[in-house]
């Protein structure tokens, strides 16, 4: 994976063979990380698993890594032909001023479907 990215990197930009060193660590709590949760529900959503269970499941996960609140939002065609929102929330959530720069990590993400793109909003309150 990190050969891949490197060999993307060096094409984009236009850089000689081998003067492009990526390096990646692991995030330490996953449950906590907003990228890391909506990159899973969106995986979760193309393998086939109803927005419902998959959309509890991720909440359940990131309440269980000891967030203090969060909120998962899924909108699009979710089934049938008219589109719609569902927001699944837990725990408390703080939406205005600057410890929302702190202390809330979200994330944004789409899922291209057979019958159209989906799109995931994670945010998650962090201890």
């Amino acid at each position: 994976m990190i050969r891949e990215l490197t060999a993307v990197v060096q094409k984009r930009f236009g850089f000689p063979e081998g003067s492009v060193e990526l390096y990646a660590e692991k995030v330490a709590t996953r449950g906590l990380c907003a990228i890391a949760q909506a990159e899973s529900l969106r995986y979760k959503l193309l393998g086939g698993l109803a927005v419902l269970r998959a959309c509890y499941g991720v909440l359940w996960f990131i309440m269980e890594s000891g967030a203090k609140g969060c909120e998962v939002f899924v909108s699009g065609k979710l089934r049938g032909q008219r589109a719609k929102s569902m927001k699944f929330v837990d725990g408390l959530m703080i939406h205005s001023g600057d410890p929302v720069n702190y202390y809330v990590d979200t994330a944004v993400r789409h899922v291209l479907l057979r019958q159209g793109v989906l799109g995931i909003k994670v945010k998650i309150m962090l201890p």
